[in-house]
């Protein structure tokens, strides 16, 4: 079952290290974007939800207290209570078995409208909410905690990949 931990904004990566060093299963979904700096483009590494980690656990009193324990935790969200499965399965797409997500090319055809993706992407359009070509970004939507949450993911054209 998947739970959601609130951190410690900017400890999401060292809760993490310490929850997998305490062999607990956590994970905080990351990518690498394409930004726009000073004319030139260029990829950084960002968080999709900063300031939570999940766990995937199976709840006890016991890891309540060895996660708690953890500094930078703040609270388990909820009572706490796991994500309904459709929820978890969308925080263990975009977990991306721990890797980050690399930016997923699309293809165009002759008017310039994409047809496909490749890469993290690939056969999950339909998960896609709104699409930004300019920005180089696509939006998806997760709800946990009572709130939607939007995850942009970074796009790139074939002739942009190509290039390097």
């Amino acid at each position: 079952m998947i739970y959601v931990l609130q951190v410690m904004s900017g400890k999401e990566m060292n809760v993490r290290a310490e929850l997998i060093r305490r062999e607990i299963p956590a994970d905080v979904p990351r990518e690498r974007i394409i930004i726009r700096k000073n004319g030139l483009w260029s990829k950084q590494l960002k968080l999709l939800f900063p300031a939570y980690v999940f766990v995937d656990i199976d709840y006890t009193p016991e890891i309540f207290h060895r996660i708690n324990t953890v500094s930078g935790v703040i609270r388990f969200l909820g009572s706490p209570s796991p994500l309904p499965d459709h929820e978890a399965d969308m925080i263990h797409w975009l977990s991306n078995s721990g890797e980050v997500i690399e930016p997923s090319t699309f293809i165009t055809d002759k008017s310039g409208n994409i047809t496909a993706f490749k890469g993290f992407l690939n056969g999950k359009e339909d998960r896609i909410k709104f699409l930004n070509i300019r920005q180089k970004r696509v939006s998806v939507e997760v709800k946990f905690g009572g709130k939607t949450h939007r995850a942009n993911i970074s796009i790139q054209s074939m002739a942009d990949a190509e290039q390097g």
